[in-house]
């Protein structure tokens, strides 16, 4: 591992969750039990999310594209703390049973 990339993942490692002062879930759709859904974080609209229920609990996928590498990066990404992850989930369930 070159140390340029060791330095990048400390850096990522260190990140602290953003601080979110307003986020609203603008459309939800579930398709083969996967929700996808757009939402808008402090005035940032962000399309074609996905919110995954995992083996270490729940968390948003932000959109990505994968790579000649084989690997997937992100187009935005965002650190969430759990509080707005829930939020998310709550606003993705109202709009669903709408």
């Amino acid at each position: 591992m070159s140390r340029r990339t060791a330095n990048k993942e400390a850096e990522s490692a260190k990140q602290e969750a953003a601080k979110i002062y307003s986020c609203e879930v603008i459309r939800a759709k579930e398709y083969k039990e996967t929700v996808f859904f757009d939402v808008t974080i402090n005035g940032v609209s962000i399309y074609g999310c996905r919110f995954v229920e995992g083996k270490n609990g729940d968390f948003v996928s932000f959109p990505s594209y994968k790579g000649s590498d084989g690997k997937y990066y992100s187009h935005a990404y965002i650190k969430l703390d759990e509080a707005t992850v829930k939020l998310i989930d709550e606003q993705i369930d109202k709009l669903l049973e709408a």
